[in-house]
């Protein structure tokens, strides 16, 4: 048993609302753990092989759908082929964030986890860099780069076609998850009256370091070292919302990203005036 179709997006930007509400539906199957599935996007877990990334989905049970998650399927560039070659006729479904308030989210996750030394100002002007050496490097600090939204959707739109694309937006979710719900369970071929009442959804607060050093301290160690990392991060990190984003960043994240939200209304056919001038958090 392969998923058929796949939930991706970007940090903070309600993929584990989504992912968990799409998971109580009862004709939907997606796996109780990992939450996240990095296997099209990993290189170690791609390396086991199709045989080991069916056995995450034993709890199969005839349902009509079968999906996984995985935020960074999005980004990753050789994540498209990947999957035509496994999964040929898969059907994603994408949630978006305002860009500029997307990098911001990235900033302080990459601080929270303790691989991000400098200041937001200074980070954006290294990224360029740090996003040509790859690895790593590209993946925790692509503050922009994974903003670009327009020409990371045409690699799948290209390869399985508009029709098996769906696209959300991070406002409708917040403003309308009703609406949002049914488009999903429509996308995926299933009852969109099927869903159980909505409980509190899940969600992936905001945290900050206490002591930002202690998180670079352990952020060499934290793949290594989960549980130590655990720790910290239960010592270190307080629930808060992020410090404002500087009016110096923001202007210059919104002159960045006006072009390719424009391109974006271009291959999608739809008005992303919402993201025009930033709502703050």
């Amino acid at each position: 048993m392969l998923p058929d179709f796949f939930i991706g997006g970007v940090q903070k930007g309600g993929t584990t609302t989504l992912h968990w509400r799409l998971k109580e539906h009862p004709e939907i199957f997606i796996p109780d753990w990992p939450q996240e599935i990095h296997f099209f996007d990993d290189e170690k877990n791609f390396a086991r092989g199709l045989g080991w990334y069916e056995t995450l989905f034993e709890g199969y049970d005839g349902q009509r759908a079968v999906g996984q998650t995985s935020p960074l399927y999005l980004y990753h560039p050789a994540v498209p082929e990947r999957i035509e070659r496994a999964v040929p006729n898969a059907r994603f479904l994408f949630i978006l964030r305002n860009p500029t308030e997307r990098a911001y989210a990235h900033y302080w996750h990459s601080v929270k986890k303790g691989y991000e030394p400098l200041d937001f100002a200074a980070a954006l002007e290294a990224e360029p860099e740090r996003v040509r050496r790859g690895g790593r490097q590209r993946r925790d600090h692509s503050y922009v780069d994974r903003g670009r939204y327009a020409r990371q959707l045409a690699r799948f739109i290209d390869r399985f076609g508009r029709e098996r694309v769906h696209v959300l937006l991070q406002d409708r979710l917040r403003s309308d998850p009703d609406a949002v719900e049914r488009a999903c369970a429509e996308f995926l071929g299933v009852d969109p009256g099927a869903f159980p009442p909505r409980r509190e959804a899940a969600r992936n607060p905001s945290q900050v370091p206490r002591l930002r050093f202690v998180q670079r301290a352990v952020g060499p160690w934290r793949r290594a070292l989960p549980r130590v990392a655990a720790v910290v991060d239960r010592l270190n990190l307080r629930t808060a919302p992020y410090p404002p984003l500087p009016a110096a960043q923001r202007e210059q994240l919104e002159g960045i990203f006006e072009p390719e939200i424009r391109q974006l209304e271009e291959l999608l056919g739809i008005d992303l005036a919402v993201w025009r001038g930033s709502p703050r958090e």
